[in-house]
């Protein structure tokens, strides 16, 4: 009932309103035959109730509708018997549940019931079987006499000939079928249901039976009665659930007569209702029917011309077959484990599709039906004494045979779900693989054996190989695949399986690698070495290098470390002094054995935390899938790790010996090693270590601050350093710092005062080489050792700020990643404000208008590292490290130095494009940037209208809106000036608010006085040309016709362009005056004359270009600066900027990071910048360059 209550109500219809009147509301203007039945129908229903003096209820109406009915039914004609039964229909599921009593409901029924004798009409029809559907749930559902007639109408009518009728008594039937509770009445209706059901059996199996031959199957189904068959199996398929349960095994039984090995008409839906039959009941209920349907399904997949799809609908009910028979019969499962995966086995070699599908299907019955924990009891499974146990191993084995005739009967590698399934069957049987599969193994080593001499493509047969090692183990693989040399003729066998043993060895042990893969590879060797033929040799060497390869893999969780790691240290040390080829192998295995068991004790454990894991690829890359990782527990842990520190300190002294002798490229790799070992080894053992790689240096010394440290020195130590190579010093200085660098990690704390004494003094004294890796030691001191960072805070931020900033640009990277960590930490950290932190950002500002692009590269991702830190580490509020940060760079713009002040804008500017709820969080930043538009300086209005473009592209329109007008105008005035592509960035900025916030709101906000510019700016978007152009507008020259006056010579007033190649003082441009005082756009219209562009307004090169972060110093002034046009000078020359050509550099990089007197020079207390007089240097770079020209 409240189905039916649910769907009146989605038709819009109420029972808190009249009837009628909703249907005179909703149909009353409709000139349709059937609404205007209907109205009448439901007036007429109406008047008789208000003739009774009866509410209009919908309980009113059914009473006089079925009355109506009885009185009138016989002599109606259709159209009537249509709008009665229509108005019922919309009336009966707006009946309150209950509200007919159980007799009034079955004598409703049968009244509709006999009136559906006499209608012809599929729309009457459709009516009153659902008014009978509605009805019977008002019958008493206890009482079959009740139920009966409604039930039986309504299950012939499931299978009539029309779709609309049929439907919608299926829907019926089966609402009332499940709303049954009754055993009694369900058991009656089970009966009625299968009882159709048998009187359409004689008419199935002749349709069974028929062959369904090309073109035929139209005609079989086109006979209404064929048809009938298929509604009542359809029926029947949502009849399971709910019928008696065995009625449903009659059901099944007489289903199994009915299927064959071939195609019919009536085979998807047999297999449908077969599917809800095993959906709807139990295990137990079905095992005796299961092996019935076992035969059936296996022998139609394996039958030829089947569809497909039937076919994969066949081996999925299949394998729920097998689940039914393996849950109810353990032991028969056995007998029809190999039948199933032999049958659809065979679809593995169909198309793609089919063959990828029928794996999936196979896995799941492998994965379900596979035990290895009741085969892998057994040493010999042949032996087992228990039956289960040898039944289970028999299916196995039969399962086996089923992949090894499918191996054995393609040509070639097999296909990849061939493959994939294997590759499934080893990984489940794991171990034991190696008394089953030994067949399948084989029969894929003669084909890779076939596939290497060809070079066929091995990807999938590998990857099978390697699913074979990771089950079994390359210690009984390899028994079976032996890797051999023959020393008579140099013949190789199964050399293919060293790079899959690369890839797939896990959880072997470190013993097995000596005593089986350390003497092949010496065999190799030493075959290389007599090998007469350079291409043999070269063969062999490459075969020895791939066994010593093998050493990191054997390291994967190896079971025997704390019994044989003492052993593989002997065998390692004479390698690392001895082959080059074997370092990277060594430092990443000692990584593995180092980390896998560190991972399992935690980062407290040991000396410091934990060495930095060996990439991905170094490991090879493995395609490993294991079912579970290996892991220790922490006992056996514990056990190798002291196995491993007991050898860690030779292990470290030869590493050392190793990395100091060893090219640079190799060292990468001997420091993380180092670092492990390190971090397992004792502290003091640590420190003597350290100490005495400064001894043996000859530059202990070079700890200044620790000297009175009780430190035991080597009497042989010559003192005296003052005729030592001065380049060789800087390299040990760099050797000993990439040392400290690997250790300091897990140091202890009087360690790392004496590796930062040294990285002090080593700053103090060195250039480039040792600076490098100093500044990359101590920000690893300063990130790992948070302690040090707080209490030696004004110690290294004194050391720092004393040096001159670095031009090497891997030092200045480093430099600036210690003011990254230092300054985040003054700013979460320190309570007062900090001095130093300011000095910090100083340094860092002043980069960013560096002329070196890399040097602002630098700056550039320092500063959004500081951002981005401070953002996560603390809530984004007002009195946040965040917003200090911003409060700091803000406080830059009111500096008296231009330079400074542009600079802090480019900072803003990185910080907005990476986070513009910025100006959310300090609501007075955008009007405090927008009060530099009234600047005197052009490197100032660059960077702000670099910083307005930055925010309208970063900002949600909502957030815009506020400082809308306010950009607007200040804006616009500078679209006025061409110089300096100032009208270009106003353009640019206008494009971008008009795209985002309309171009009415702009154009409603721009003042009269720049209408005609708004206007132009919008034209040109849309791709229009204006018509007129107003005196007062500047017009840009198309790059062509700026270009070919330029080589002519010719200026052409007419055009308002200009080019001389030495400009009059009146050709000045007029949007700046030299007077500072008059310095801005100007009040007048303006009449500039400007030159085309060397780029478009939406061109980009880089974060630095979409910034607008300016390159040189361009601050206005008598003299030109770097970066600045030269027109505005005293010197008449032409501007070589706006002309498209780079402008000239005046302050070039220079060696050694020493600064040159001409270079600007910053006033820590004032923030300003003292620009100091060029003379004549332009006119001596001019004439070198014609010299060399005319040379």
């Amino acid at each position: 009932m409240e189905d039916h209550r649910e769907e009146a109500t989605d038709k819009g219809f109420s029972d808190k309103s009249d009837i009628c009147q909703q249907l005179l509301d909703r149909y009353g203007k409709s000139s349709a035959p059937q609404h205007r039945h209907l109205i009448a129908t439901a007036a007429a229903t109406k008047s008789i109730i208000e003739s009774e003096s009866l509410p209009l209820t919908p309980l009113s109406y059914f009473a006089a509708t079925i009355d109506a009915i009885f009185d009138t039914s016989k002599t109606l004609d259709n159209n009537a018997v249509s709008a009665l039964s229509a108005f019922l229909s919309i009336v009966l599921p707006l009946v309150p549940e209950k509200a007919i009593a159980p007799a009034k409901a079955a004598y409703a029924v049968g009244v509709m019931a006999e009136m559906l004798e006499r209608s012809s009409e599929a729309v009457s029809v459709r009516a009153v079987v659902k008014c009978i559907g509605v009805l019977v749930g008002f019958c008493d559902l206890e009482d079959w006499g009740s139920v009966k007639l409604g039930f039986e109408t309504l299950l012939n009518f499931s299978i009539d000939k029309r779709p609309k009728v049929r439907k919608g008594a299926q829907d019926c039937v089966v609402k009332v079928f499940k709303s049954l509770e009754s055993p009694t009445v369900i058991k009656k209706a089970s009966k009625m249901v299968f009882s159709l059901f048998r009187s359409y059996m004689p008419l199935a199996v002749k349709l069974t039976a028929s062959k369904l031959a090309k073109g035929s199957k139209d005609d079989i189904l086109s006979k209404p009665e064929h048809l009938e068959v298929l509604h009542m199996l359809n029926v029947l398929k949502h009849f399971v659930p709910y019928l008696f349960v065995k009625v449903n095994l009659k059901v099944l039984s007489v289903l199994q007569t009915l299927m064959s090995a071939k195609f019919s008409a009536l085979t998807r839906h047999i297999f449908d209702v077969i599917e809800a039959t095993f959906e709807a009941m139990g295990a137990e209920v079905l095992v005796a029917e299961a092996e019935n349907i076992i035969k059936y399904l296996v022998s139609y997949i394996s039958s030829k011309g089947n569809p497909v799809d039937t076919v994969l609908f066949a081996a999925t009910l299949l394998k729920g077959a097998l689940n039914i028979l393996c849950a109810g019969e353990p032991i028969k499962w056995t007998n029809h484990l190999s039948l199933v995966v032999g049958s659809v086995a065979g679809l593995l070699t169909i198309d793609a599709s089919t063959a990828s599908q029928a794996s999936n299907i196979i896995e799941e019955l492998i994965n379900n039906h596979m035990d290895k924990g009741n085969l892998s009891t057994f040493e010999n499974p042949l032996v087992a004494d228990d039956a289960s146990c040898r039944m289970e191993s028999s299916a196995v084995e039969s399962t086996c045979a089923v992949f090894i005739n499918l191996l054995n009967v393609r040509d070639g590698i097999p296909n990849e779900h061939i493959l994939a399934v294997t590759s499934v069957l080893f990984r489940k049987l794991g171990e034991i693989s190696y008394f089953y599969m030994k067949g399948i193994l084989l029969k894929l080593a003669e084909l890779m054996t076939l596939a290497s001499k060809d070079n066929s493509d091995t990807k999938n047969l590998q990857e099978c190989i390697g699913s074979a090692i990771t089950a079994m183990g390359p210690e009984k693989l390899l028994v079976l695949l032996p890797i051999s040399l023959n020393e008579e003729n140099l013949d190789c066998s199964n050399v293919w399986l060293l790079p899959i043993l690369k890839k797939y060895v896990v959880g072997s042990s470190l013993g097995f690698f000596m005593e089986h893969v350390v003497p092949l590879a010496e065999s190799f060797e030493r075959a290389c070495r007599e090998a007469k033929k350079s291409v043999v040799g070269e063969d062999l060497q490459a075969h020895a290098r791939s066994c010593w390869g093998l050493l990191p893999i054997f390291c994967r969780h190896p079971t025997d470390t704390n019994k044989n790691f003492g052993s593989l240290a002997k065998l390692l040390i004479p390698l690392l002094k001895r082959d080059s080829f074997m370092l990277e192998n060594i430092s990443i295995a000692l990584q593995e054995l180092v980390n896998q068991n560190r991972s399992v004790l935690g980062p407290d454990i040991g000396a410091g935390d934990f060495a930095t894991l060996p990439k991905t690829d170094e490991l090879g890359d493995s395609t490993i899938k294991l079912e579970s990782k290996p892991t220790y527990s922490k006992k056996v842990a514990n056990r190798n790790v002291r196995a491993l520190a007991s050898c860690s300190e030779e292990l470290l002294r030869v590493l050392r010996d190793v990395l100091f002798e060893s090219h640079y490229e190799k060292h990468s790799y001997l420091k993380d090693a180092i670092g492990c070992l390190a971090s397992i080894t004792d502290s003091s053992v640590i420190s003597n270590f350290f100490i005495s790689s400064l001894e043996r240096f000859r530059l202990i010394n070079d700890l200044g601050e620790s000297g009175n440290m009780e430190i035991v020195t080597d009497s042989s130590v010559d003192k005296d350093e003052s005729n030592s190579d001065s380049s060789g010093k800087e390299t040990k200085r760099f050797l000993i710092l990439e040392l400290a660098s690997s250790i300091v990690d897990g140091a202890s704390e009087d360690l790392v005062d004496q590796i930062f004494n040294f990285i002090r003094h080593t700053l103090q004294e060195t250039d480039e080489i040792g600076q490098r890796e100093a500044y990359l030691t101590l920000n690893k001191i300063l990130k790992k050792h948070t302690s040090f960072c707080s209490s030696k805070f004004i110690e290294v931020m004194d050391l720092l700020l004393d040096l001159k900033s670095p031009v090497d640009i891997t030092s200045l990277r480093g430099r600036f990643t210690c003011f990254q960590t230092l300054l985040v930490h003054a700013i979460e950290s320190l309570d007062q404000e900090n001095t130093k932190a300011f000095l910090i950002l100083n340094e860092i500002i002043l980069t960013l208008k560096d002329s070196n692009e890399e040097g602002r590269k630098v700056a550039c991702n320092v500063l959004l590292g500081i951002g981005s830190t401070l953002r996560t580490s603390s809530s984004a509020t007002t009195d946040g490290p965040y917003h200090k940060l911003i409060s700091m760079i803000t406080g830059y713009l009111s500096g008296s130095s231009p330079h400074i002040k542009s600079g802090a804008v480019s900072a803003l500017s990185i910080l907005v494009h990476n986070d513009s709820n910025i100006c959310l969080l300090v609501p007075d930043l955008v009007p405090t940037v927008l009060e530099l538009l009234e600047s005197k300086a052009i490197e100032v209005i660059k960077a702000v209208l670099g910083f307005l473009k930055v925010l309208v592209l970063s900002s949600q329109v909502k957030d815009l809106q506020k400082y809308l007008t306010e950009i607007v105008n200040r804006v616009l005035p500078w679209s006025s000036i061409s110089r300096n592509h100032f009208r270009e960035k106003v353009t640019v900025i206008l494009e971008i608010l008009m795209r985002k916030c309309g171009s009415a709101t702009i154009k409603s906000i721009a003042s009269e006085k720049y209408k005609s510019f708004v206007k132009d700016v919008l034209e040109n978007r849309h791709g229009k040309s204006s018509s007129k152009e107003d005196v007062s507008t500047e017009i840009e020259p198309k790059p062509s016709d700026s270009s070919s006056r330029r080589q002519s010579g010719i200026s052409s007033k007419e055009n308002d362009t200009m080019r001389p190649a030495k400009r009059k003082r009146e050709d000045k441009p007029r949007g700046f005056t030299r007077d500072p005082d008059m310095m801005g756009p100007t009040k007048k219209k303006i009449e500039d004359k400007p030159r085309g562009f060397a780029r478009g307004p939406h061109s980009s090169a880089g974060m630095r270009n979409r910034l607008n972060l300016g390159k040189g110093k361009n601050y206005v002034h008598d003299k030109p600066t770097e970066g600045q046009s030269p027109g505005i000078g005293k010197n008449k020359r032409k501007n070589r900027e706006v002309e498209g050509r780079k402008p000239r550099k005046f302050n070039n990089d220079r060696p050694g990071g020493k600064r040159k007197k001409s270079e600007g020079v910053v006033d820590g207390n004032s923030n300003t910048v003292a620009f100091p007089k060029r003379k004549k240097a332009w006119k001596k770079q001019k004439f070198e360059k014609m010299r060399n020209a005319t040379s």
